[in-house]
């Protein structure tokens, strides 16, 4: 792509992260979420594309405000994904790690996925391709710390804190690693395992939609991930043909989720989080922190934008 979206579609996730920021802690779940979803919609619109709208999770659920199938003011056709509000619920309570994404990719680049599970290994560039899906967490957590040439105990492992995961907790826990619990978000728990600042590896059940876009921050930084969906009957099948997906026992790999380079992500933090610090408000505006990366040249930029509401209001 000739043109740095990346530099665009910030704007829309800082929109999205400061009016999210604004009903932090209020408790209201639906509301903050549909809230920030509709901020994304209106400031992506103003792009000059035809966006396609791929691997929204939240379409067509009745109380959720549902995005357009294309986004923008007509021109380059494109994938987009847009996650206005990963970890509502952490929002909405006044919890961490509640963050906006959005990606813009190639038209045709981005793998169509069914709303299921999907069990995820990520590590960063410095790992690569030594993890293996198929193998126990603990070997793949060996295999880390040797790539790293750390000790076991000094590996750091990041997990969501879910109760399907206690197995997987436990079998970490015995062969001595460090483990890094997270209620929420598992976009930012993977990104920080790829960039290495927070942890080493991200191992665990979430969702296929989010392994899409986790996908696409690895074509631009770099990393390696493996996921493979889980069907629990013959309707997950079912689903899963509809976005042509036949092979039930695949692996997916990065070049599965996204195909070529020519791919940009953007995300702003809500709240602090394992990758991106929170809004924070000043007397008049707020400053908002957040990060682009261009897969085409593996540029990555880490933003903090002062935003002054008395000079020109954003909302």
């Amino acid at each position: 792509m000739d043109i740095n979206y990346g530099m665009q579609i910030v704007r829309a996730t800082e929109i999205a992260a400061l009016t999210a920021a604004r009903l932090q802690g209020l408790g209201d779940h639906n509301d903050i979420l549909n809230k920030t979803r509709k901020a994304i919609t209106k400031t992506l619109n103003r792009l000059d594309i035809e966006g396609i709208v791929v691997n929204d999770r939240f379409s067509d659920r009745p109380d959720t405000y549902q995005l357009p199938a294309v986004i923008g003011q007509g021109g380059v056709k494109t994938d987009l994904m847009a996650v206005a509000l990963e970890a509502h619920h952490s929002a909405a309570d006044g919890k961490n790690n509640a963050t906006s994404y959005a990606v813009i990719a190639k038209e045709g680049s981005i793998q169509s996925v069914p709303n299921l599970s999907m069990y995820k290994i990520v590590v960063g560039p410095q790992v690569g391709q030594v993890i293996d899906i198929s193998q126990p967490p603990t070997i793949n957590v060996k295999r880390v710390a040797r790539t790293l040439k750390k000790y076991t105990e000094n590996v750091t492992v990041c997990i969501l804190n879910q109760t399907r995961h206690q197995k997987l907790i436990n079998e970490v826990r015995q062969c001595g690693a460090r483990i890094k619990l997270i209620e929420e978000g598992e976009i930012s728990g993977c990104l920080a395992a790829i960039t290495g600042e927070k942890a080493d590896i991200y191992i665990g059940y979430g969702y296929a939609p989010e392994g899409a876009l986790v996908a696409a921050a690895i074509s631009c930084l770099g990393g390696y991930f493996e996921g493979k969906i889980i069907y629990e009957n013959d309707r997950d099948k079912q689903e899963a043909t509809e976005h042509g997906i036949t092979d039930f026992d695949m692996i997916f790999r990065l070049q599965d989720l996204v195909k070529g380079k020519e791919v940009a992500i953007a995300a702003t933090g809500i709240t602090d989080g394992e990758f991106l610090e929170g809004v924070r408000f000043t007397p008049n505006g707020a400053i908002t922190t957040s990060f682009i990366a261009r897969g085409e040249t593996r540029t990555y930029r880490k933003l903090e934008t002062r935003h002054f509401f008395d000079y020109k209001p954003v909302f």
